[in-house]
């Protein structure tokens, strides 16, 4: 089982990509509560330090694809230094500003933040055979959902013996240094900048299977937002609200089970087929957590959701890396970040509207399988998309011709 793993980890550059990705990535969950805690310390009110997080994530969400698109326009290492001192400097400002320019300097935090994860992202295809990618992107994921359940249960421990403004130091400290070790990666150092072409405003959103992926990514978030709502609705029928941390740590655990399995070993059906299995499989469970009583039950239901929506997640940025154009193949990554954003503020919104007080979440369970029925259907299409670019590709290859749709180049 651990084959594919020993086999990645064998490539030269993928150790330091993972330890920079690891270090980095752990800042960002531990930056969501340490900020909170930090702005209701400073600021007194939790209606204006909702307004300090909402800045943060929605500067962090529109000003992703930029970075992205700096990375292939000028090449990741240039970028990534630009970002470094410019996040830099937004940490100065947040740490040491006076409180009341606190929501400015989370928006200027949000607006630089270092394209790290997507550079990493759309540097596998470069650094490992085609053969291991499913595995790194496995990896990859795993790390994602390993730091967010560890980031959360890290700041209560911080706290303890720090206050909430120096944990935010630390998670600053983090995403600084991550970055600053992804500088030093030979993934980063060797990487030339994209051939210049023609860059539209849209970028990769202008490529049909791109913009389906995406919006599969969306509706994965769409479905975790609601499940956040339903799963304090269903824990508060059940005695105590706070059990929700209980489901909400379940589904992670399952997610980060099913991302290592995936990766784990070479699946025989086509990843755009494995999309529609894993998402209606999601629905199918989702729609009995809606009807099946008891907490014991839920909490099972719940590590299954994991369990499929994990391999998903590992699935759609290998994808974007097989399908988007080669000029974007930085960009894709950081619109990956804006969807996924979108998508889990719509499925708060919506289980929100759906849930009242006292009940059980229900409808906010239908509504999390009805986006991922959506996510299945267009799966399909990503699948017939494919198959029909794998026979033009053939038949341009038969008469000399080049294929409409190719790998980013590897350098």
């Amino acid at each position: 089982m651990l084959t594919p793993y020993r086999r990645l980890l064998a490539c030269p550059g993928v150790p330091r990509l993972l330890v920079a990705g690891l270090v980095a990535k752990l800042g960002t969950p531990v930056l969501s509560l340490a900020l909170l805690l930090s702005a209701v310390d400073r600021l007194g009110s939790y209606a204006v330090a909702g307004l300090v997080l909402t800045g943060h994530a929605l500067a962090l969400a529109l000003c992703a694809p930029l970075g992205g698109r700096m990375a292939d326009r000028y090449g990741p290492r240039p970028a990534l230094t630009g970002y470094l001192a410019a996040h830099t400097a937004a940490y100065a400002l947040l740490l040491f500003a006076p409180p009341v320019l606190m929501i400015g300097a989370a928006v200027l935090l949000g607006a630089t933040t270092p394209p790290v994860g997507s550079v990493i992202r759309g540097a596998w295809p470069r650094l490992v055979p085609e053969s291991s990618l499913h595995a790194a992107y496995a990896l990859d994921n795993a790390v994602n959902e390993l730091m967010f359940i560890a980031g959360p249960l890290l700041v209560p421990v911080l706290t303890m013996a720090i206050s909430a403004h120096s944990v935010v130091a630390a998670a600053g400290g983090a995403v600084l240094l991550g970055t600053a070790l992804l500088l030093t990666s030979s993934s980063v150092r060797q990487a030339e900048r994209v051939t210049p072409g023609r860059f539209l405003l849209a970028g990769p959103l202008t490529h049909r299977p791109t913009l389906l992926l995406l919006t599969i990514a969306a509706c994965g978030t769409f479905t975790f937002g609601c499940l956040r709502i339903a799963a304090v609705a269903a824990a508060g029928t059940s005695g105590s609200a706070a059990l929700a941390g209980i489901l909400m740590g379940l589904l992670s655990a399952g997610a980060l089970l099913g991302t290592l399995g995936y990766g784990a070993r070479a699946w025989p059906i086509a990843p755009g087929r494995l999309l529609v299995l894993f998402s209606l499989g999601e629905a199918l469970i989702l729609v009995a957590a809606a009807w099946l009583p008891g907490f014991a039950v839920l909490a099972v239901l719940i590590t299954l959701v994991g369990l499929a929506t994990g391999p998903r997640d590992a699935v759609v940025p290998a994808l974007l890396a097989d399908h988007a154009p080669a000029r974007y193949r930085t960009e894709v990554f950081a619109w990956l970040n804006t969807f996924m954003w979108a998508g889990y503020g719509l499925g708060t919104a919506a289980a929100g509207q759906l849930t009242g007080t006292g009940e059980t979440g229900a409808g906010a369970f239908v509504t999390a399988a009805a986006g991922a029925v959506v996510a299945a259907l267009a799966g399909g299409f990503v699948s017939r998309l494919r198959r029909s670019a794998t026979t033009a590709g053939d038949a341009d290859h038969a008469t000399g011709a080049e294929p409409a749709m190719k790998k980013p180049t590897t350098e």
